[in-house]
């Protein structure tokens, strides 16, 4: 953090909070502030990662990692100028495991307000069950190495009483309370990650969100949360799928290939070194190339894509549970810029082996259509800018308000899952 910041930045930084999506390839810093309920980013900071500094799959080099979040946060702040102390980070990739998951209570004093107590109770015996169901799955994944899942990021998703929709389950009375709450696990070994840079930064971490869930709770217009819509997120390293359902994340799944398997096959099949290959990749996605050398990039960008389009289709089918799947197919992440990406996609004949009721439409998503957020800075244009956005969105709901006379149910959400995490 840069010592030439004006006194008011200091003063001011209880207002103001940052985002950061430690990327496989890039680190991204949002500083954010809330206004009229809208996260307003003041400043953008961005910082290229090394090869496997934060790859999951392998112990981090948790000493780079921090100096490139140091970059990107001064950047940011100076853009800013301001410099928060409380900090939000995302969480994704393969060792993330991310579910919905339903339950119901008949309440023995039906005229009775619903209370804190009750709400905590049942959302506590709900992340327990999700817990164990997700600690089962993971032992059929033997790359994952035994290790222990914990709860690092929950939120209520959908409340009814008695069979009606509420927005705050603590101002109504009823007999049947019904909750779905939506749970974000990693491993051991991946949260302390998170944690010691958080701590290495010298910084509140006011929370981990799943990157998955800050996208869709971004981008689910009204239009997706009454008729469905699944998200596609194509990252450096991993592709992940978000299904919204009946107004409803219902659940998301990644898997191991993204913009970083695209480049290693135009390297191999043009004899390039992985920088000259990337290059050539990002090239050809603005349009920049032409003649043979575009032909036999596409070629090689083509056959990846199909590879990728034959994933997501697999998950799809895990995801739809035998249920219709939701037609809009929105598409984000650094990679979906590709469009052999888009055009293997569109080209697969979907309604003929999933349960989709039409052919899905697919479309991609770019931050001047998520209203929600608004840029300042004019830096963030791209579909890879969206995740980061999304954690901006999340981040602004944590920015101080007025203290109430007794917790939100948020609240008593966030405290419950403090228990179990430990």
């Amino acid at each position: 953090m840069t010592p030439s910041q004006p006194a008011t930045a200091r003063r001011q930084q209880r207002f103001h909070v940052t985002a950061l999506d430690i990327g496989t390839q890039v680190i991204k810093a949002l500083v954010v502030k809330k206004e009229a309920g809208e996260a307003i980013v003041l400043g953008v900071g961005r910082a290229e990662q090394g090869p496997g500094n934060f790859d999951p799959a392998v112990p981090p080099d948790l000493e780079s990692v921090v100096e490139g979040c140091h970059v990107a946060l001064e950047a940011a702040e100076d853009m800013a100028e301001v410099i928060p102390t409380r900090l939000v980070i995302g969480i994704g990739g393969t060792k993330v495991r991310v579910v919905s998951t339903s339950g119901a209570k008949i309440r023995g004093r039906a005229q009775e307000r619903i209370s804190s107590r009750e709400l905590a109770d049942q959302v506590e015996s709900i992340q327990r069950r999700a817990l164990r169901e997700a600690q089962a799955r993971l032992q059929e994944d033997a790359s994952y190495g035994g290790e222990q899942l914990r709860l690092v990021h929950s939120s209520i998703t959908s409340a009814l009483v008695d069979g009606q929709p509420v927005l705050d389950p603590l101002r109504y009375q009823g007999q049947k309370l019904e909750l779905t709450v939506f749970d974000t696990f990693t491993s051991e070994a991946h949260l302390a990650a998170i944690e010691e840079i958080a701590q290495a930064l010298d910084l509140e971490l006011l929370g981990t969100v799943a990157e998955p869930y800050a996208v869709a709770r971004l981008a689910s217009t009204p239009d997706v949360l009454e008729r469905g819509g699944i998200f596609i997120d194509i990252g450096a390293r991993t592709t992940t799928v978000s299904l919204v359902r009946g107004g409803v994340l219902e659940s998301a799944r990644m898997f191991e290939l993204g913009g970083r398997a695209f480049t290693r096959k135009l390297a191999h099949d043009m004899d390039l070194s992985l920088p000259l290959a990337e290059s050539l990749k990002l090239r050809h996605a603005a349009g920049l190339l032409g003649g043979d050398q575009q032909a036999r990039v596409r070629r090689a960008m083509g056959e990846s894509a199909e590879v990728l389009a034959q994933g997501v289709a697999l998950v799809l089918h895990e995801l739809a549970q035998g249920e219709p799947l939701p037609a809009q197919v929105s598409l984000c992440g650094g990679g979906s810029l590709l469009p052999e990406i888009m055009e293997q996609l569109s080209a697969l004949h979907w309604t003929e082996y999933l349960p989709f009721l039409q052919q899905p439409r697919f479309l991609r998503l770019s931050p001047e259509g998520l209203p929600s957020v608004h840029d300042t800075t004019g830096l963030l244009t791209s579909p890879a800018d969206v995740t980061p956005m999304g954690l901006a969105y999340q981040a602004a709901a944590e920015i101080e308000a007025p203290p109430p006379p007794s917790p939100t149910w948020e609240e008593m959400v966030q405290r419950v899952t403090s228990l179990i995490r430990r």
